[in-house]
């Protein structure tokens, strides 16, 4: 019967203890990144043997975005390795100005749990930056004896941003948001830079997992007004901004914004039919970079000469949070709802993981004390037939 009764005990207790185990282990020190020239890899070291996954955050449910540890092969090494190629699961791909190159980017998530996110994982974002190497090729023809001395002189490149702010041009960068609140858009180079001018096109609307939409076309020009209207630029033209109302996709509670923009000499001119565009919201016609003459009832388009300097590079915005509307609420207050026990400093906030291991503790200390009870019931029925028998 106590052998009976010790298997149920430790048969009892191993999911808790299983549970602790992952809270038990950590990362030790920082992981490695390795920038291969087709694809990203990613290793860590943990204090004990890691039997949980890693994957692209947004991107549990690909299959090819996360790798299982507990599946390993005979050497002992995870099943797939983690390897990510360029581009694959939704990876950020952009054009930078300074340096100059193109960056990949994603955040990975070292997740101990094989369910759950808990105080142990990790989340990692992944940069790799691919610098441009401009070589300067020359001939020379030597017609004099007299030497000379090489000058070299390189331009400073602008530092750009894009952020959407809450209610005006200057207000604060957000964060969360309601659908229909209002914001700013606002992309913007170095001010210290007055040579450059920016043309803000080619924008898109994207749910973080693969959906995207057009709403800046290649002349700079929106697509539906509805959703974010034409960029208007400063004089300076190192700077645009819109006004707009949140909006995002159904069944998503994040959007994200990246759009092109392209940089011009505005010395001699060289701004002159890049930016700013000129859009007409009759029948949508673009003629940012286009002369128009009407020869026989018949629109003809001649493309304008742009200046010799441009450069053309990617920025993407911060991620907004989307929360539903909520009609019960005063429309004039966009500050997200929280819980008054968050603003007191009252009450207890419990993770995801740290709640199971609770919650598991607690049926494992009812069931042990049930079986404890029981335990002693027969027990007590044992010794009152024992005397019984003893008795008679």
């Amino acid at each position: 019967m106590r052998l009976l009764l010790r298997s149920l005990i430790l048969f009892l207790l191993s999911p808790i203890l299983k549970a602790f185990s992952y809270l038990d282990n950590q990362i030790i020190g920082n992981p490695r990144i390795h920038c291969n020239s087709e694809d990203i890899e990613l290793e860590f070291e943990s204090l004990r043997q890691f039997t949980g996954k890693v994957y692209v955050k947004g991107s549990y449910n690909k299959p090819e975005c996360r790798v299982d540890y507990s599946k390993r092969s005979k050497d002992g090494k995870p099943t797939g390795g983690i390897r990510l190629n360029h581009g694959a699961c939704n990876m950020d791909r952009q054009r930078m100005i300074t340096p100059d190159g193109m960056m990949f980017s994603t955040v990975l998530v070292i997740s101990f749990h094989p369910l759950f996110v808990t105080k142990v994982d990790r989340a990692y974002h992944i940069k790799c930056m691919y610098k441009e190497m401009s070589h300067t090729v020359t001939a020379s023809l030597d017609v004099s004896p007299l030497p000379t001395e090489p000058l070299y002189m390189d331009m400073p490149m602008p530092t750009c941003t894009y952020t959407i702010r809450k209610d005006t041009i200057d207000g604060q960068i957000l964060r969360y948001a309601r659908v229909g609140d209002q914001v700013v858009h606002r992309w913007e180079c170095d001010s210290a830079l007055e040579q450059y001018g920016v043309l803000v096109h080619s924008c898109y609307v994207e749910d973080g997992q693969g959906e995207k939409q057009l709403i800046i076309d290649e002349h700079g020009c929106h697509t539906d007004r509805i959703l974010l209207g034409d960029p208007t630029y400063v004089e300076a033209l190192n700077m645009a901004y819109r006004e707009s109302f949140v909006f995002k996709f159904a069944d998503r509670v994040a959007v994200r914004f990246q759009c092109e923009i392209r940089l011009c000499l505005k010395e001699e001119q060289g701004c002159d039919g890049v930016t700013p565009p000129i859009c007409f919201d009759m029948n949508h016609r673009h003629v940012s970079e286009f002369e128009n003459e009407i020869t026989n009832n018949t629109l003809i388009r001649k493309r304008r000469k742009a200046g010799g300097f441009v450069k053309d590079a990617d920025l993407i915005s911060q991620t907004l949070y989307v929360l539903e509307a909520d009609d019960s609420n005063d429309n004039n207050n966009t500050e997200i709802a929280v819980p008054e026990a968050l603003h007191s400093g009252q009450g207890i906030c419990i993770g995801i993981g740290a709640f199971t291991v609770l919650a598991t503790s607690l049926t494992i200390i009812l069931l042990l004390l049930t079986s404890l009870a029981v335990y002693m019931l027969i027990m007590r029925v044992s010794r009152t037939k024992a005397q019984a028998i003893y008795q008679s």
